[in-house]
């Protein structure tokens, strides 16, 4: 009905919406809470009109536009909201629990939907609990029904059950229990002490994925009532209920006393006061029973404090009750669309619904207005219900909404605002430009307004158009689309006399608007001449010279030769504020050019008075008929003054007969006969030549409410709305208010409505609106109409509310025992007459039969109609609809009858899993009688050695009885799977042996009848005992070898496949290290040992051995413990730390290595420290020590050092610890290392020095020392600060010195601990002749080759000495190498070989020479170390180095890189220089590397090695033997994984994928798997099947791909598969073998089959007549030779069994006791160490003769193997790259090659009775077929399963489902 309204609505839009543009308008809105679950995910629409269409956009709570996130969220193109399915782990509660907001726009506004908040629900297990409160006999009981907090918003209560019996729910205030807090929670009334019996409990519907749960049954705890009490409490706290509004609550009275109390109900007011509720109060609404007050049909004003008062003859007791009301909000805006001039005034109301009142927001185009606006140009007033805009502009249009919010709901209503008439306003203008004679010149201005403005272009204030001179002037104007009216001004080839203040002004009817800015013309000044200037007197005046030309020096004004001295001066203009009378006259103006040329001009002003209007206005109390007059005069001003009369900014209508009257200075308005017409504001304009002015005032004319639109009769539907209108009119406006009769018809007391909770809204045109008519709305209105003028307008209306016939409930159900009586009952509500009718199923009643009666009668609210069943039967289930119409609706009850009786027997009994103590049963449910299954009673007894089946073995039959809803048996478990079928773990059973069991069904009637019984046998266990003598010797480094004998025969349980050893470190100090537990498989019996490989040095492990058979692996000897041989250690010393004790020692504390990683005993410990100093000629030392501390002594002070430590063993050095770093403490600095003093003036002397070579801290600053020569004691210093390049020499000039006076210098260094020593004492004088020195210092400078360097050279002298360089006596010219500064410094780009050596500096002059020497050495990084191999291992390489001979300059360490070959990512090991091998160990088995190695002097590291690739030794997994490897019945196929060999490296995992053969896609069903084994499940049966295995270790995986055939539900096999492609040209000769044999076999096939048909219709007395492959011999008959050739087999190819999963089933027991499942139709699925049963089975131990098992090994597998290491060559055949001797024998499997694009196996082999032969490297490699061998199977079998076969023929031939 929705959709199909929005549709209309979009229609109609579409139709008649586009003649005019408006903005958006919500059709569709999200609603205001989302809730869905993870599993469904959800769609919100959101649809809106306006014209052009809007856009429709999703925002967040920010307002920021919504992004799509990929898989959980997605926006659709036609506004859907698109929330996808997604998994827990990708729960966002960004995206899954935020609130959202639909934003739809268009050119005309923009509006936003109200808050959509959304909670994803995540599904979780829940469950339904259920509490009672203890009660008292004959008082109530209060039971809660809960479940998890946050599942409330979306689970509703469906039922309460006592003892699995449904409770009515229909009536509220009837019967023994009281629903309340919508059926959360039942009241027990007046409990008694039989009820304390009853189990009551609750389910619960999930709304969103439509699940039920129901709760465990609880007990009433009831005492009973001995003495008499005073009432008290049942429940403790003031109760809390909540009801939406219009819907219906109880309010219980919770309390207990004895006598029974007397209830009392109260409303509390707002002040607190108890006022008693009064019987017919509320309009019928309120409903008082001895325990509780029903509400009906509840209203905003019911909220609020309740109390009920108990008192018996005891004593009494008030309890306080709190009922909160809630109803969606509403919001609505008025007016919906409105238009305001530009300056004009706009008024928005907003009205809004519901309850709790809301917070009010307002909008503007989707931005909130904010509180900022109050008090300003826009209000909002009365708490966001208006809003008010003054003087409104163009940016003030749009759409305004108003929003409306709770902590509960949000509403949103919009309204639009257009502008009608608008003053210009510029939107573009031109600037003040400058430019040259001769170009052309454009001015653009744009503007806007309504109506369109005109632009006109003004020079220095003179109109354009009359200064344009040869057509060099165009004006261009036109307006857009978007209603801008552009102008232009173009003037071509610009002269000088064309510059000046140019304006262009737009205007229109409501205003104007000017810009004025300079165009400047190169030339001489020049002063236009223009007409007079006129100003109006008292105001401002701004007068411009009307000059051009550019550069402009001054523009002076004069009159009468003086200069005027005005307010200001600007550019070139005359200000004044206000104009008088006295400054009229002649002005002129003076405009000066830069070369002092001088252009004047005389310009006239006249000043205007403009008339001013005397106030007036109109007489305060004028009515119509009355007289009236008004006078505008005009007290000053320039004569003449025309005078106009304007209404309402108007001309006054003719029709108004209003009369002018006026003479020189003033005009009247006579008003013969006012009327309310003449209501308005009249406005006087006076102009003359000055000026226009005007006065306004108003003339009101009161006038009496008359009627525009009277109020007449309403009816309406309950539940609708409704407006009832009434429009009056009046002077002042009037006041309309609505009221409503009180009391009778009759009454005249009329009270005024009150707005409570919005469900009326008063609109202020005086239309009254309800939003949901109720029934008690029914009665007289009266509209008043008033204004104080003359009498009130009233009108007196009646609104009649219709309500339709409806059903206070839907539906409810009702339970019957079959041939007893049941009435079902109607209860309608509605106005008379009410029809009703009966139906069942859709179908009318036959009333005709004796069974059924109906029987009707009137209620206060409506009709009672009742239907009879006298006898009930089970085709009386059903659903009954009760229809009921009246004359204003129908509405529909459900009435869910179920007739109960006994259930039908449970149909489909049959075995879908087997294990060797357990028995998994699956049935189907029958009817249950229309009474919830209690549970099932499941027999179960041990099948006699003759295997027949008789009545009285049922006698000792065990019995176990299983409810559907308590808790599991001790033994059995039942699981339900769907809606009827169930699932049956039953356990405690004997391994091996053979039972018959049944199941009958149980409801609160009877118990059915039993099943007929199933035959099952159970399956084998695995190997009872550990193997024995187990031995464990260390081997070489990190190896232990591990030897033991095989347990018992008897224990094996089976056939051995092998062992598993299992290598375990032993950590007694704490947990176990990671990976400290490896396990490895051996295959075969006879394979007694195994070594272990890439163990940690020096660790204690413990091994314990397991056997193992194709079902499992046995128990594990006891742990055996050995230790690995000594190693380095595996990790470095922990948490190391230092700390400065001085400034020159320190501390240094560290941890040994984690336990386990020690690699042997640690012998001490090394500590390498070195300090970090710029010139690298540091080399670290290293400290041994046997202590986890030391301290360091005799170091550097204040100098950073690394420290590094390492553990060490009797076999090497361990890892170093990272490099740590401590600064020793700062000391007073050493000497400066040189100084200089050096006459640098007349009166100066420059003082330079080197800092010192060890500082010992941070050198703040320097002092420097003088005094005269000889003046011991007395001297004088200057503090120098320290450069931050302390390695920097440092020069001072000492000044006003004596000249020829002879002074000491000397300098110090200080840093934070004091001052150092002083430098040598120097001495030097000035003077005014000076030879030339040098003031910089030479020295030696190591430089690392490729750097650069700067040798600085600074010189003085008088005169000015000139500085040279030389290198090894040569002049330094331009070079590549270098570069001479203009400072005199030398700038060394690249230092190599041919740019070291000696520099020298020499600087000369007239007096003098001078020169420093600097020694430059060039240091080269050192060679790449020659890297080799020396051994690998499985899990470590050991490398060797050596460096080149030419190595000169000290090494001081190495870095060793490696990383594996497949990465990107190097790891580096840093090593000491003494050491020249090293091992890698802990790497991955049969991997690749690479590693190399670099040096490092103290200038830098050096190139690498060239890289050294070495592979760990070990190999991939290998595949096993085809019959080891896989197993398979009908329904299900087995994979061994201990049959797999581990080439070297431990398996690490195991994949497995499968897929019907011929299909694409596989089905991936294990990854990771690491156990015995896997079985893949509910297979179809006689289906081929590719099954993918993939083995992986640290050398790789290897991936074989099987082709299997499941059984038929007979048991018999499928025809091989049909060959894909055709074979090669390479293997036509093996193919022509291979279709050879297939033909032989096929007709092998055929014959045996026939002879099967020809078995199954003469007669069942022969084994081979059940089955073609499977065959059964006596134990006792089994030769020694043969059991010689079964042991051959063992160590060879293994019997492959087809209706046994583990291969090779073995039994001591007697051949009698041998039983056959025989469930023909069983499918299941079996756990990773159970075995699946076959549909027949045989003594497989019992076998044929070696080379008969070789076949039917080969019969049944075809391999396609297609190894890692092989070369692709398309037509070369397959070669076997195993090497061992057992996968090299002769085998069943043949190798071929096959291609699978789809395939994710790189290889495949399978099954099949035919194989393909293909000649390999090493020979030929098959066997000869040969026929099966069948045996007889006992009589009395072969009639049990002739028995059983046809039960099950006949139940499928009545289609009964079969799992």
């Amino acid at each position: 009905m929705c959709s199909w309204a929005v549709a209309v609505l979009i229609v109609l839009f579409a139709v008649g919406g586009e003649g005019q543009e408006h903005g958006p308008v919500f059709l569709m809105e999200p609603p205001s809470k989302l809730l869905f679950s993870n599993t469904t995910g959800a769609r919100v629409s959101c649809a809106a009109h306006g014209f052009p269409s809007p856009q429709i956009a999703w925002q967040l709570p920010d307002g920021t536009q919504m992004d799509d996130v990929p898989g959980l969220r997605q926006f659709l193109d036609n506004g859907t909201l698109v929330f996808l399915p997604f998994a827990a782990v990708n729960y966002r509660q960004d995206v899954h629990a935020t609130v959202y907001r639909c934003r739809a726009h268009n050119t005309h506004g923009t509006i936003i939907s109200r808050d959509m908040r959304t909670q994803a629900v995540v599904w979780q297990d829940w469950q339904v609990h259920v509490t009672s409160t203890s009660a008292e006999a004959g008082g109530p009981a209060l039971l809660t029904c809960t479940t998890p907090a946050p599942m409330k918003d979306h689970a509703s209560v469906a039922a309460w059950y006592r003892d699995d019996e449904v409770l009515p729910s229909s009536d509220h205030l009837s019967g023994p229990t009281l629903l309340v807090d919508e059926g959360w929670k039942m009241i027990v009334r007046s409990v008694r002490l039989e009820d304390s019996r009853a189990k009551y409990s609750c389910s619960v519907l999930d709304s969103l994925t439509g699940e039920r749960r129901r709760s465990n049954p609880v007990n009433i705890e009831v005492s009973p009532v001995t003495v008499s009490s005073a009432p008290h409490a049942v429940s403790h706290g003031q109760w809390e209920a909540s009801v939406r509004r219009g819907g219906d609550i109880v309010l219980p009275c919770m309390v207990h006393a004895n006598p029974p109390p007397t209830i009392t109900w109260y409303r509390e007011t707002a002040g607190g006061v108890l006022r008693e509720i009064r019987d017919g109060e509320g309009n019928g609404r309120y409903s008082k029973t001895h325990d509780a007050l029903s509400i009906r049909r509840t209203e905003i004003a019911d909220g609020g404090r309740w109390a009920c008062r108990a008192a018996n003859s005891h004593g009494h007791i008030t309890l306080r009750l709190h009922l909160a009301v809630h109803a969606h909000l509403t919001a609505h805006a008025q007016p919906h669309t409105q238009v305001v001039n530009s300056g004009g005034t706009a008024t928005m109301n907003c009205t809004w619904g519901g309850w709790p009142a809301p917070r009010l927001e307002w909008l503007h185009n989707g931005i909130p207005l904010g509180a900022g606006v109050a008090g300003g140009r826009v209000r909002v007033l009365n708490n966001g219900e208006q809003l008010i805009i003054s003087s409104v502009h163009r940016a003030d249009k749009g759409v305004y909404q108003c929003i409306a919010r709770n902590e509960l709901d949000s509403a949103q209503a919009s309204a639009e605002l257009r502008l009608g008439d608008t003053a210009p306003e510029l939107q573009y203008t031109f600037i003040e430009q400058v430019l040259r004679p001769g170009q052309v010149v454009t001015l653009k201005c744009s503007a806007v307004g309504s109506p369109p403005p005109h632009f006109s272009w003004m020079l220095d204030g003179q109109p354009l158009n009359t200064m344009a001179k040869g057509h060099r002037y165009s004006v261009e104007q036109f307006a857009t689309k978007s209603n801008d009216v552009i102008s232009y001004l173009n003037i071509t080839s610009v002269r000088s006399e064309d510059g000046g203040l140019f304006t262009c002004r737009a205007a229109n009817s409501l205003g104007e608007v000017s810009h004025t800015s300079r165009l400047n013309i190169y030339g001489p000044p020049y002063v236009r001449s223009i007409g007079p200037i006129r100003a109006v007197a008292g105001r401002e005046l701004l007068l411009y010279c009307p000059y051009s030309g550019y550069p402009i020096s001054s523009v002076k004004w004069e009159r009468d030769g003086s200069p005027v001295e005005w307010e200001s001066n600007i550019d070139g203009g005359l200000k004044v504020s206000r104009v008088e009378a006295s400054h009229a006259g002649a002005y002129t103006c003076a405009v000066t050019g830069p070369h002092g040329e001088i252009a004047r001009r005389e310009l006239q002003l006249v000043v205007s008075n403009p008339p001013e209007i005397e106030p007036f206005s109109f007489s305060a109390n004028l009515q119509e008929g009355k007289r009236a007059q008004v006078s505008c005069s005009v007290t000053s001003g320039d004569m003449p003054v025309h005078f106009t009369w304007l209404k309402d900014n108007g001309p006054i209508p003719s029709n108004l007969q209003v009369e002018e009257r006026g003479a020189e200075f003033f005009s009247n308005l006579v008003f013969k006969e006012v009327s309310a017409r003449h209501s308005g504001l009249y406005t006087c304009v006076a102009s003359n030549t000055a000026a226009k002015v005007n006065y306004t005032a108003e003339l009101v004319v009161k006038v009496s409410p008359k009627w525009v639109l009277e109020p007449k009769d309403e009816a309406v539907l309950a539940g609708e709305s409704l407006s009832i209108h009434c429009q009056t009119t009046g002077s002042p406006t009037p006041q309309v208010t609505w009221l409503k009769q009180r009391g009778g018809t009759s009454s005249a007391d009329y009270a005024p409505l009150v707005n409570l909770g919005g469900r009326f809204q008063f609109y202020l045109n005086g239309t009254l609106w309800i939003e949901s008519a109720l029934a008690y709305d029914e009665g007289n209105y009266m509209c008043k109409s008033e204004n104080g003028v003359g009498t009130a307008l009233t009108k007196i209306i009646f609104v009649a509310v219709n309500e339709p016939a409806r059903f206070e409930v839907t539906s409810h159900n009702m339970t019957a025992r079959r041939d007893a009586p049941v009435t079902l009952s109607c209860d309608v509500r509605g106005d008379s007459p009410i029809r009703v009718t009966w139906a069942h199923n859709t179908n009318h009643l036959d009333l005709n039969t004796y069974r059924l009666s109906i029987s009707e009668a009137k209620t206060d609210s409506g009709l009672r109609s009742q239907l009879y069943i006298s006898r009930t039967d089970r085709q009386d289930s059903g659903i009954y609809k009760c229809q009921a119409v009246n004359a204003y609706g129908h509405s529909d009850h459900y009435i869910y009858l179920s007739v109960q009786e006994k259930p039908d027997t449970p149909h489909s009994l049959s075995v879908i899993e087997i294990l060797s103590r357990a028995v998994r049963l699956s049935w189907s449910q029958g009817f249950d009688g229309n009474s919830p299954l209690m549970g099932y009673t499941l027999q179960y007894a041990v099948l006699s050695t003759q295997g027949a089946i008789r009545v009285n073995q049922w006698d000792s039959a065990h019995s176990v009885n299983v409810s559907v809803h308590g808790a599991s048996q001790s033994h059995v478990t039942l699981t339900k799977k769907g809606d009827i079928h169930y699932e049956a773990l039953l356990s405690s059973l004997k391994p091996h042996t053979a039972y018959m069991i049944r199941i009958a069904a149980i409801n609160q009637i009877d118990r059915s009848t039993f099943t007929e019984p199933v035959v099952v046998k159970t399956q084998e266990e695995a190997p009872s005992e550990p193997p024995t003598n187990v031995h464990v010797t260390p081997g070489g480094p990190g190896e232990l070898h591990v030897s033991w004998r095989p347990p018992t025969r008897e224990a094996w349980h089976g056939e051995l496949l092998g062992y598993s050893v299992t290598c375990t470190e032993v950590n007694p100090a704490g947990p176990s290290m990671r990976n400290a537990s490896r396990t490895l498989t051996v295959n075969g019996w006879s394979a007694t040992e195994l070594s272990l490989s890439a163990l940690r040095k020096f660790t204690r492990y413990e091994v314990r051995v397991r056997a193992f058979n194709g079902v499992a692996a046995g128990p594990a000897s006891a742990p055996v413990s050995a230790t690995t041989l000594e190693g380095v250690p595996e990790s470095h010393p922990t948490r190391v730390s230092c700390a400065a004790l001085s400034s020159s020692s320190m501390k240094v504390s560290w941890n040994p290595p984690p336990i386990g990683q020690h690699g042997g005993l640690i012998q001490g410990y090394k500590v390498i420290y070195a300090p970090l100093s710029t010139d690298h000629e540091d080399v670290g030392e290293i400290k041994r020590v046997t202590t986890t501390d030391t301290y360091l002594h005799t170091l550097r002070k204040y100098t950073n050092y690394s420290v590094q430590v390492l553990a060490f063993t009797n076999a090497g050095d361990g890892k170093r610890s990272p490099p740590i770093h401590c600064m020793t403490e700062e000391d007073v600095p050493s000497a400066p290392e040189n100084i200089k003093a050096l006459a640098y003036s007349i009166d100066s002397v420059l003082v330079s020095w080197l800092p010192p070579v060890h500082p010992n801290g941070v050198i703040s600053h320097y002092t420097v020392y003088y005094r005269e020569a000889g003046r011991l004691g007395k001297h004088s210093s200057f503090t120098v600060s320290a450069d931050k390049q302390t390695d920097a020499e440092l020069m001072f000039q000492v000044r006003n010195l004596a000249e020829n006076q002879l002074y000491e210098f000397w300098v110090s260094a200080t840093t934070g601990s004091g001052e150092g020593e002083s430098t040598l004492v120097v001495g030097q004088g000035p003077s005014s002749r000076i030879p030339a020195r040098i003031a910089s210092f030479g020295r030696w400078v190591s430089v690392g080759v490729g750097q650069s360097l700067l040798l600085l050279c600074t010189c003085v002298g008088s005169p000015t000495p000139r500085s040279r360089w030389t290198h090894a006596r040569s002049p330094v010219t331009h070079h590549a190498f270098y570069q001479v500064t203009h400072r005199g410094h030398l700038h060394i780009r690249e230092v190599n070989e041919q740019s070291s050596g000696n520099f020298t500096c020499t600087a000369s002059n007239t007096i003098g020479e001078d020169s420093i020497v600097y020694v430059v050495a060039a240091i080269l990084p050192p060679a790449a170390p020659s890297l080799k191999l020396q051994y690998t291992t499985t899990s470590s390489i050991k490398l060797h180095w050596q460096l080149p001979s030419e190595n000169t300059e000290p090494i001081l360490g190495y870095l060793l890189h490696y990383k594996q070959a497949s990465e990107a990512e190097w790891h580096t090991v840093e090593l000491s220089p003494e050491v020249t091998s090293y091992t890698l160990d802990m790497l991955k088995c049969g991997t690749t590397y690479n590693a190399k190695i670099q040096a490092r002097n103290k200038i830098s590291i050096g190139p690498p090695s060239e890289i050294l690739t070495a592979t760990t030794r070990g190999g991939r997994p290998k595949p096993p033997k085809p019959e080891d490897h896989v197993h398979m019945n009908s329904t299900a196929i087995k994979i061994n994984f201990y049959a797999w060999r581990d080439g070297g490296c431990p398996i690490l995992g195991f994949r497995v994928s499968y897929r019907k053969a011929g299909t694409e896609h596989w089905i991936k069903v294990g990854d990771g798997l690491s156990s015995a084994g896997h079985v893949i499940g509910s297979l179809t049966p006689g289906t081929w099947y590719e099954v993918c295995v993939e083995a992986y270790s640290d050398a790789g995986p290897e991936r074989v791909t099987l082709h299997v055939d499941t059984h038929t539900l007979a048991g018999g096999r499928i025809p091989p598969l049909k060959p894909s492609s055709p074979l090669s040209g390479s293997s036509r000769q093996s193919s022509l073998r291979t279709v050879l044999v297939s033909c032989v076999a096929s007709g092998v096939v055929i014959v045996v089959t026939l002879a099967a048909i020809i078995c199954l219709i003469h007669g069942k007395k022969k084994f081979f007549c059940l089955s073609s492959d499977h065959y059964m011999r006596d134990d006792r008959k089994l030769s020694e030779s043969n059991e010689a050739e079964r042991e051959k087999l063992r160590e060879g190819q293994k019997l492959y069994s087809s209706s046994s999963i583990n291969g090779n089933e073995k039994s001591n027991d007697d051949s009698s006791a041998e039983l056959y499942e025989i469930s023909p139709y069983a499918t299941f699925g079996v756990s990773a160490h159970s075995l699946q049963f076959r549909t027949l089975a045989r003594r497989e131990d019992d076998a044929a003769p070696p080379h008969r098992r070789r076949h039917r090994a080969c019969d049944h597998y075809r391999y396609v193997e297609a190894r890692h290491r092989m070369r692709a060559a398309p037509a070369a055949p397959w070669r076997d790259a195993h090497t061992d001797s057992d996968d090299n024998s002769d085998s069943a499997a043949n190798t071929t090659t096959k291609g699978s694009g789809t395939s994710p196996c790189g290889s495949a082999y399978g099954s099949g009775r035919r194989s393909a032969r293909t000649t390999s490297s090493g020979g030929p490699n098959g066997s000869d077929g040969h026929s099966d061998s069948f045996a007889p199977v006992p009589a009395d079998i072969s009639s049990l399963i002739d028995k059983y076969q046809q039960r099950k023929e006949q139940e499928r031939r009545e289609c009964t489902i079969h799992v």
